[in-house]
């Protein structure tokens, strides 16, 4: 199609400082959310949290609602583990919800990047082998490797291998998808491209948004689930 363009890679930005860096769009907005994101989080912490009430109202209700929902849904996956990764998942959920809301705007979402993907999956994975000594130990861990028989080490290996992969990918191949149907849709409306878009963009930045999030957290307290069973 005429002028459509979409590349994997997100662009650029040469910002003027130490000689001239050279930073990609999503890394900038990752940036920006997640300041925005700590320093809302102080103001909770100072204006909301220290005046709590024994009879909540108006923040706070809002406030425990959030942090018991979260924990009701890590311990429907990890049971009376679940409150000790909640933490987490609200903030991880957070940052990358409220980091692609940034596509409404014109930019990127840094969901769209792979090396943001990627990056996320990391952490998830170093945090799904941290339970997995913690609660079955080192040795107890390692020993999972082994079973139900010795020959299906190197198999475990490759399927614990490919976690972060399948993590990322798939939360980057979602995102970019939508990515490219918004950008089809606006090249081949051009000038009429008015009423339709924004009601795709509703779907697409915020519903298609919010599901990908839950598969994101969901599939971490599973395999997290599966570490320390």
């Amino acid at each position: 199609m005429e002028g459509f363009d979409v590349n994997i890679s997100p662009d650029k930005v040469r910002l003027p400082i130490f000689g001239g860096i050279d930073l990609s769009e999503t890394v900038i907005t990752a940036w920006i959310m997640m300041a925005a994101i700590i320093i809302a989080a102080v103001i909770v912490r100072i204006v909301v949290i220290r005046r709590f009430k024994t009879v909540p109202g108006g923040a706070q209700n809002v406030v425990e609602i959030m942090i018991d929902g979260v924990n009701k849904f890590s311990n429907s996956v990890l049971h009376d583990k679940g409150k000790t990764i909640a933490a987490y998942i609200l903030t991880i959920a957070m940052f990358i919800f409220l980091s692609s809301l940034t596509e409404l705007f014109g930019f990127r979402a840094p969901a769209a990047d792979l090396n943001f993907t990627i990056g996320i999956s990391s952490i998830s994975f170093v945090l799904i082998y941290a339970y997995g000594f913690f609660y079955k130990g080192f040795l107890g861990r390692l020993k999972w490797f082994l079973k139900p028989k010795a020959f299906m080490l190197p198999i475990n290996v490759v399927t614990q291998a490919v976690i972060p992969v399948s993590l990322s990918f798939r939360l980057f191949g979602n995102m970019f998808a939508g990515l490219i149907v918004m950008d089809l849709v606006y090249s081949a409306m051009h000038y009429f491209a008015v009423g339709i878009p924004a009601l795709l963009s509703i779907y697409f930045n915020l519903f298609h948004v919010g599901i990908q999030t839950y598969i994101f957290v969901l599939l971490t307290l599973s395999f997290i689930r599966e570490a320390v069973e």
